[in-house]
């Protein structure tokens, strides 16, 4: 008799590395907390990528391949995986990250409707961890963000959801755009305006993969403000607030998290 899912962990797939594909999908396969591992796939997807799933369906039967509607995007394709997915947990996973194998077995004890790990940065080798830029969240330091909007920017990738609070506050927004931070910011900020309660593990177990190649956030600047202008509308946020917000975000636009880093000292050490 073969085991239920404990969880659903969704990997949206536009285009990616084949290797970092194989590394990041097959790090959901085997979760030591069995679970159920759903890529949605896009209509540009490349045929490498297809052949990196179906060796991969092979060898874990489990595995499932859906097809993302044309035009719906990165936000589209998650909220694609959220309605096909069977159990009460949900988890994303981007394409070129990974888990550790314990990471949905740590969440689900909590039964927060965010349940939030906390993530290490690693170079594009996969192998250098970049600690002085990961995020290692604790509740101490949640609870010392002073509003909604810190509180929803601190917590951070792995989240394990509840499915039923996700389809209450109507998934992903896709009406914000293509980009990122609809995932891991907006969608964050809206749950815990309509009372979503929050866990967090206080392990990173997340690994977020820093690089040069096609990601999300390196795409065109500027449509990725424009992204970020309507979240703030959407949320209200006005005047000085506003243009704060949205310096302290475009900053990370465009670029890889190291190179930015970088800067961000330099003009530090320029101004002491």
């Amino acid at each position: 008799m073969n085991p239920q899912p404990c969880a659903t962990i969704i990997i949206p797939l536009l285009r990616q590395n084949d290797r970092w594909l194989e590394q990041s999908v097959r790090s959901a396969l085997v979760q030591s907390a069995f679970s159920d591992v759903l890529i949605v796939i896009s209509p540009e997807t490349p045929a490498s990528n297809l052949a990196v799933l179906a060796a991969l369906r092979r060898e874990f039967h489990s595995l499932r391949i859906i097809r993302e509607k044309p035009g719906r995007g990165f936000p589209g394709a998650l909220n694609a995986g959220i309605a096909a997915a069977t159990t009460s947990r949900v988890g994303f996973l981007l394409s070129d990250d990974w888990l550790l194998s314990d990471a949905v077995a740590e969440c689900l004890p909590f039964s927060a409707d965010i349940v939030s790990t906390g993530l290490t940065v690693y170079a594009a080798d996969g192998l250098t961890p970049l600690e002085h830029i990961s995020s290692h969240i604790t509740w101490s330091g949640y609870e010392s963000q002073a509003n909604l909007e810190r509180k929803a920017a601190y917590l951070t990738h792995f989240f394990l959801f509840n499915k039923k609070k996700l389809e209450e506050v109507g998934c992903l927004d896709e009406s914000l755009g293509d980009a990122p931070g609809i995932d891991d910011y907006e969608l964050i900020w809206t749950m815990l305006e309509r009372g979503a309660s929050v866990a967090i593990v206080g392990k990173s177990l997340y690994c977020y993969r820093d690089h040069e190649e096609i990601r999300l956030t390196l795409r065109e600047k500027q449509n990725l403000i424009r992204t970020m202008e309507r979240i703030l509308d959407k949320h209200g946020v006005p005047g000085a607030e506003r243009e704060h917000l949205l310096a302290r975000h475009a900053r990370w636009f465009g670029k890889p998290i190291q190179t930015v880093w970088k800067e961000l000292n330099q003009a530090r050490r320029g101004t002491s």
